[in-house]
């Protein structure tokens, strides 16, 4: 693979599976990573809005009303092939009769459906195409849980492996609450924000920040379950919930 230039020795575009344990995607809850190649016909990111028509008769053309934004979803097929030999490792891996397809396809399965021990979910993932930017994040990637995998096997070896095959994906998307801000850019004190407590930081300044006076503090300590208004330590996580004013 030709990775520096985010193509294959097929001439087919590269794409990056990043597998998370934790919506909070870092280093530290990485679980595994390929780099696979992709039909770029298949590759389909749906954004929309979800808007209500008025039910006034009589009402015109131009009366609907936004409601919300639901989720956005990602399609893409991953091309599978160990018939093409790129590497004498790949060489290696078909004289005895492993191929990296059926390792990847069990390691898509693996994190992407089944139940992560820990934290009781299917993994995180992160679908990042080496050439070309999805969403308007820091990285550039798609941030989601798998919906479905579509394996269909167009060639299996005497061992039983799949060598060659393609895998359908859908992917909806799934973003923690700091991101979700971080993107946005929402402010607004009718919206749940989470935000990580920083050294010179001040409950009191954060909550009139947000809803526009010190009266607060105490209720959002409350949902916090903070003994005090001075014991939020540097580096928490601290959450201010849609308030009565």
């Amino acid at each position: 693979m030709n990775k520096a230039d985010g193509i294959n020795a097929s001439g087919l575009p590269l794409c990056k599976v990043t597998f998370y344990k934790k919506i909070e995607r870092g280093n530290g809850n990485k679980l595994g990573e390929l780099t696979l190649p992709y039909d770029p016909k298949s590759l389909n990111v749906t954004h929309q809005n979800y808007l209500i028509e008025s039910k006034a008769i009589g009402s015109e053309s131009g009366s609907a009303r936004y409601q919300k934004s639901p989720t956005s979803i990602l399609t893409i097929k991953f091309l599978l092939d160990d018939t093409i030999i790129e590497t004498p490792a790949q060489l290696a891996m078909g004289i005895s009769g492993e191929t990296t397809t059926e390792d990847s396809i069990q390691q898509m399965l693996q994190y992407g459906l089944a139940v992560q021990g820990e934290t009781h979910l299917p993994a995180f993932v992160t679908i990042m195409p080496l050439n070309m930017v999805l969403n308007h994040g820091a990285d550039g990637g798609f941030h989601g849980m798998f919906n479905d995998i579509n394996v269909i096997s167009e060639l299996v070896n005497a061992k039983g492996n799949r060598v060659k095959a393609q895998v359908e994906c859908n992917i909806s998307e799934c973003l923690s609450n700091k991101e979700i801000k971080l993107r946005t850019g929402k402010s607004s004190p009718d919206l749940t924000h989470e935000l990580q407590f920083k050294d010179g930081d001040s409950l009191v300044s954060e909550v009139t920040s947000i809803y526009g006076k010190a009266n607060y503090v105490h209720q959002v300590a409350s949902v916090n379950r903070l003994p005090s208004i001075r014991t939020a330590s540097v580096g928490e996580y601290v959450i201010y919930p849609p308030l009565e004013r």
